[in-house]
């Protein structure tokens, strides 16, 4: 008996399929193995035409699949549909994989049902694919992902065609088609063949303007050697979802973090554990402490040996987020008399931060360290180790002293046998030639901790200055020489004044020469650079007045004062510094010395100048600008001063006297125009663009500024239209470099200059002037009279409609503005088209204030506008270029010029 012909009910079996599908995705799988069963049966009548059944089965399929591709993207019945295209396919893997690609199934040795079937459907998708409705290029783009992933092989030129039409539609106007073409692009990625779409993806990813492309490329391309930096540059994306997804990512798919370099894993730390979103934060956190911690065999010294923590700067923030995050592992620590006897850089450094992470918690110092005696035993130790050791060991021999140091600030020194050791082991310790600076910054904070108060801190720490440079006398009397390298030398005289520097100070003693003045120099400036080092911690950590503590006057006057004399800029420098420092501690100090930092602030040294400007801004800070400029001599030459360095070349002098200034004009000490339209050219100066520092500092001064009064806003709106105006010249003088447009310029001036965005409160919400913008429209427009410029009149004209102009302005400003755009058009016509366009938008959105023609002007209006018609009066007339005649207000603002000219404001005011 002859089978029955499946093509005779071609047409109506797959629409119901299709129909059916579309109520629920529970039959989708039950529909699937029911369509395939019917295409295989297609595939049978084949007639004198070869797969003539298979053909028509094709057709009628993709007839089908049309209906759906001009629907727009969230339609539920479509994404149904599309689903069960998906399931459809992968059904059909799964009968090829288990028929094993059988004869009934196979015509030649390369081509199969469902590669025929999938062949012909991604062809038809590709027809589509750069249609003009976006709809459909965005549902193409999202089938060929979906067929791609359900298939195992694809035959070659097809992937190169698909390659090739999927990489354009990377570029694609519209974001939504992007994201479906990263998606599919990502199918055909392959190690051979495929690097060249790693790369376009890649390109996406930095790229992409839009996050949520850019997070669809994050989230589906490969993860290996060549990706993963790029991947994880993704850390400093602007959306902070992407930022996250980096790290969710990251803990899933790495694995072992031992297969990322050092470098790799501090930067993903250093960029998460900062990270302001606690999202981001979160994520690095959960990523680090469960992560890293479970490929470490929960074992935080492996950990930290897998860290670098000598030459890191974020371990102690790790090991700080695992202790929060992981209460679990701090109980399995165990810091007995072995652990002591035997310390690594790890173990030091995880004791260290243990006690940093309990440092409110005694009880718990107290079963963790041990006593104060033998504590000192510990340190004696390796400081013995350290002066020993040969040169690749030196650097962790300090660090491991300089943990013990920091710990010994957690100690309690109740017991006065081990304070009496502790102290003298400290100041022996000082008395060495070698003493890292990071070393002596801890040994003055636990020397402040073991005096009774600040005149015993400060007398003993005398005595151990001066007991310093008397061994450096003495040894120079009996004719020692310190035998110096000359790498150290350099070392030396390069040392850092800034705090955390492990420079040496000096070698051991070699032997015995006979010293010349030369070498007696050396050994000089290297103590007293030592000494002044000390100094500056002493005053850091001193609080009480210099005339109430004799010590500090006695180190003034014997380290400090003689050094401000000294050629060596490093000395000069240093003193400088301390100086500052001590000025800070006595007013009658500020009084008589203010006037050198003015000076030394004034010189072409940029350390030494930037030093003094850090001073002065302390000592304004501390005691008030109002009253340094009242009180204290040559206080009143700062403003000239901050305004000179304002316009320093040098970057870091700079970014010093920028922050300086935000600081003062932010505590309300500082409150000039001059200055804030310096700070806003200097934001915008192209000059500036590679000065990090300058510009994250003035990033957030100015919203803060601008944001936080009412006073501060009208400082900002009497700068808008002047900062605007030079900037705008200054990018037409500026034509090949890469400034930012005036447009875009003017837009951020806009929402610096928002008075909706002032803090509003009970005091200031009645005297905000919500109508600000209107004033600042005047002053745009006054400059549309004066300049010539066409490219420049035009980007006034485009600001104009960006600014926040309603009836809070007021009837008088809503006149001006009247008054001053029907002028224009007069006596300044404009020349272009964008620019009459954009000044009549403008001047409709003025208009529709008025109901009907504007009303004549009373006498008490046209003195209030008496400042406008004189300007009107003395504009320059020129001949029109152009005449102005499409508008549909025209006549209102006809009638309403009509009543403002400048012989009727005389004829009425007579």
């Amino acid at each position: 008996m002859p089978r029955e012909n499946p093509l005779s009910s071609l047409s109506l079996f797959v629409p119901q399929i299709f129909q059916d599908v579309q109520k629920t995705v529970i039959n989708h799988r039950k529909n699937a193995v029911v369509l395939r069963k019917f295409q295989f049966q297609c595939s049978q009548f084949n007639d004198d035409n070869h797969n003539f059944g298979e053909n028509e089965f094709n057709k009628e399929f993709v007839r089908n699949v049309n209906k759906i591709l001009p629907v727009k993207k969230g339609q539920a019945n479509a994404e149904r549909v599309i689903t069960f295209i998906a399931t459809f396919v992968n059904y059909c893997q799964e009968k090829e994989n288990e028929r094993g690609s059988d004869s009934s199934d196979t015509i030649d040795n390369d081509s199969t049902l469902l590669s025929r079937f999938t062949g012909f459907l991604l062809r038809h998708f590709l027809k589509g694919i750069e249609a003009k409705d976006k709809n459909v290029r965005l549902r193409v783009c999202q089938l060929i992902g979906l067929v791609i992933d359900s298939i195992e092989v694809i035959d070659g030129d097809l992937y190169e065609h698909l390659k090739d039409e999927l990489t354009k539609r990377l570029l694609d106007k519209e974001s939504s088609i992007r994201v479906k073409a990263v998606e599919a692009c990502s199918k055909l990625q392959c190690e051979e063949i495929g690097k060249d779409i790693v790369e376009k993806l890649l390109g996406i990813m930095q790229n992409d303007p839009i996050a949520e492309v850019r997070r669809a490329v994050l989230l589906n391309i490969d993860l290996n050697e060549n990706t993963i930096p790029h991947i994880f540059d993704r850390t400093r994306d602007a959306d902070a979802s992407i930022r996250r997804d980096v790290y969710v990512r990251s803990s899933e798919e790495i694995g072992d973090f031992r297969v990322l370099s050092i470098e790799t894993r501090e930067k993903l730390l250093r960029n998460g554990l900062t990270d302001r979103d606690p999202q981001v934060n979160k994520a690095c956190s959960n990523f680090l402490a469960y992560n890293w911690v479970q490929h470490a065999n929960n074992n935080l010294l492996e950990l930290l040996k897998r860290i670098d923590v000598v030459g890191s700067n974020v371990a102690q923030d790790a090991l700080l987020t695992i202790f929060k995050s992981r209460p679990d592992l701090m109980q399995t620590l165990n810091f007995d008399e072995s652990f002591w006897e035997s310390l690594t850089i790890e173990s030091v450094f995880l004791v260290q931060v243990f006690c940093e992470f309990n440092k409110e918690d005694e009880n718990k110092l107290d079963e963790v360290l041990p006593e104060v005696s033998k504590f000192a035993l510990y340190i004696q130790k390796h400081i013995n180790l350290m002066q020993e050791a040969f040169e690749e060991d030196i650097v962790s021999c300090e660090f491991i002293v300089g943990q013990l140091l920091i710990i010994s600030k957690f100690l309690d020194y109740g017991d006065e046998i081990g304070r009496r050791k502790m102290f003298n082991l400290l100041r022996e310790v000082l008395m060495l030639n070698h003493v890292p600076d990071d070393h002596i910054e801890s040994i003055v904070e636990v020397m402040k901790k073991l005096s009774i108060d600040e005149r015993d801190f400060a007398r003993s720490m005398a005595e151990i200055l001066n007991d310093i440079r008397e061994k450096i006398e003495t040894e120079n009397d009996q004719g020692y020489k310190y035998q110096i390298e000359d790498e150290l030398s350099a070392s030396i005289l390069n040392l850092s004044i800034r705090s955390g520097s492990s420079e040496r100070s000096m070698s051991t003693i070699d032997s015995k020469f006979t010293l010349d003045d030369e070498d007696r120099k050396l050994t000089t400036k290297i103590t007293n650079i030592k000494c002044l080092n000390i100094v500056r911690y002493i005053l850091e950590r001193s609080e009480e007045s210099l005339r109430n503590n004799p010590s500090m006057y006695g180190i003034l006057n014997e380290f400090i004062l003689p050094n401000l004399q000294s050629p060596e800029p490093m000395l000069h420098e240093l003193s400088i510094h301390c100086l500052g420092l001590s000025c800070l501690l006595d007013q009658r100090l500020t009084d008589d010395k203010f006037g050198l930092f003015i000076y030394c602030a004034g010189l072409t040294n940029p350390e030494l100048q930037n030093k003094a400007l850090m001073v002065i801004f302390d000592i304004v800070m501390m005691y008030s600008y109002p009253f340094v400029v009242e009180n204290i001599r040559q206080g009143d030459q700062i403003l000239e001063l901050l305004c000179a360095c304002l316009h320093n070349e040098n970057p870091v002098v700079l970014a010093t006297t920028v922050e300086g200034i935000a600081k003062l004009m932010l505590s309300q000490m500082i409150y000039d125009k001059n200055i804030l339209k310096e700070l806003v050219i200097l934001y915008f100066d192209v000059e500036t663009a590679t000065n990090t520092r300058l510009r994250q500092c003035l990033s957030y001064f100015f919203p803060v500024y601008c944001h936080s009064s009412v006073e501060n806003q009208r400082l900002m709106l009497q700068i808008f239209v002047p900062s605007l105006v030079n900037l705008m010249d200054e990018y037409r003088q500026l034509k090949n470099k890469e400034m930012i447009p005036p447009l875009q310029i003017a837009q951020q001036l806009i929402d610096w200059a928002d008075p909706s965005k002032v803090v509003k409160s009970e005091q200031n919400e009645e005297i905000i002037e919500y109508g600000a913008h209107a004033d600042i429209a005047i002053d745009i427009i006054k400059e549309l009279f004066r300049e010539t410029n066409k490219e420049l009149r035009k980007i006034y004209c485009l600001v104009l409609n960006k600014l926040n102009i309603d009836e809070s302005a007021g009837t008088l400003r809503f006149k001006k503005l009247t008054l001053l755009t029907g002028n224009l058009k007069t006596k300044k016509p404009l020349i272009d088209a964008v620019s009459r366009n954009a000044l009549k938008k403008f001047e409709d959105s003025i208009l529709r204030y008025y109901n009907d023609a504007p009303e004549p002007l009373n006498d008490n209006e046209l003195e209030q506008l008496k400042e406008i018609l004189e300007f009107i009066k003395n504009v320059h007339e020129e001949p029109s270029l152009i005449r102005v005649t499409r508008s549909s207000t025209r006549n209102k603002t006809e009638s309403f010029v009509n009543y403002f000219t400048y012989q009727d404001y005389q004829e009425q005011k007579n």
